[in-house]
C-alpha cells in the first residue's frame, strides 16, 4: 500500500485506514443489551478472498464463540456474513493466537458500496526485513473510546494509533514494539490490530497484536507471513 505523504495530520492518517480496520462486536441475544464486547479486527485479501482477521483472545476472554462476532458498517446499517471459520491452535500459544473468519463472496459488492477497503497480503512484509523497518504503526479500538447507545442500537467507537520500535522478543513467535510517543492508557481493546511497517517509500502489512503491557510499553504482534501462511491453509480447503 502506498504511504500517506508526512505532511498528512495523524487523524488523516487513520481516516486512511479506517475502512480496513473495526472494533469487534459480540451478538449478546438480550432484548434490550442486543450487542457488547471490546477488541479490534481488520480485513485481508487473500488469493481472490476476504478474511476479517483478529485475536482468539478476545472471543475467549469474553466467552464469546465465533458466531457471535459482528463487524458492523457504522455508516450503512449492514452487517458482514461470514461462511468459514478457523481457529489454529487450542492451546492459547501467543504465535497462535489468531482468528479468521472468511466473508462470505456475496458480500463483496456489498462493503465495497460501504466504503469497505481491505488490505492485500501481497503488500506485506517478511519478518527477515523488519530491521530495515523505520517504525511500526498500530491501529485499533481501545476500550475506552467505544460505546453503545442501545436505545438507538448505534456503537461508538474510536480509532486510536500507537507507534513503536522492535526492542527484543518477549515471546517466540512474536516481535515485540517499545511503544513510543502517545498511547491510550489502556491497551485493553487494542488485541487484534492491524500492524503497518513503515518505511522511506511505502507501508507494508507486518502483522497482527496479540499481547500488550500497559505497565512496560509493549506490545506484541504475529508477523504477517505466519498469518499468510494460515490463510493459504485456508483457502485450500476448498
Amino acid at each position: 500500500m502506498s504511504k500517506p505523504s508526512e505532511l498528512i495530520a495523524l487523524r488523516q492518517l487513520c481516516d486512511h485506514i479506517e475502512g480496513q480496520v473495526h472494533p469487534v462486536i459480540l451478538s449478546y441475544g438480550d432484548e434490550y443489551i442486543t450487542h457488547y464486547g471490546v477488541g479490534t479486527a481488520f480485513i485481508l485479501e487473500h488469493a481472490g478472498k476476504l478474511f476479517v482477521v483478529s485475536a482468539q483472545h478476545v472471543l475467549d476472554n469474553q466467552r464469546a464463540k465465533p458466531e457471535d462476532l459482528r463487524i458492523r458498517l457504522r455508516k450503512v446499517p449492514v452487517s458482514i456474513v461470514f461462511d468459514r471459520c478457523a481457529v489454529f491452535e487450542p492451546d492459547y500459544d501467543p504465535d497462535f493466537d489468531l482468528l479468521i473468519l472468511r466473508i462470505l463472496e456475496s458480500q463483496y459488492e456489498v462493503l465495497i458500496d460501504a466504503g469497505i477497503r481491505w488490505i492485500k497480503t501481497t503488500d506485506s512484509i517478511q519478518t527477515e526485513q523488519q530491521p530495515y523497518v523505520d517504525i511500526f504503526r498500530i491501529f485499533g479500538y481501545p476500550d475506552a473510546g467505544r460505546a453503545y447507545d442501545y436505545d438507538n442500537k448505534l456503537l461508538s467507537a474510536v480509532l486510536c494509533s500507537v507507534s513503536g520500535v522492535p526492542v527484543e522478543p518477549t515471546f517466540p513467535g512474536l516481535t515485540t514494539l517499545q511503544v513510543l510517543g502517545d498511547r491510550p492508557a489502556k491497551f485493553r481493546g487494542m488485541s487484534g490490530s492491524v500492524v503497518i511497517a513503515e518505511t522511506d517509500e511505502e507501508w507494508k502489512f507486518a502483522g497482527m497484536l496479540t499481547l500488550a503491557s500497559d505497565v512496560n510499553g509493549l506490545l506484541n504482534f504475529i508477523p504477517a507471513e505466519n498469518i499468510v501462511y494460515y490463510l493459504d491453509r485456508l483457502v485450500t480447503l476448498d
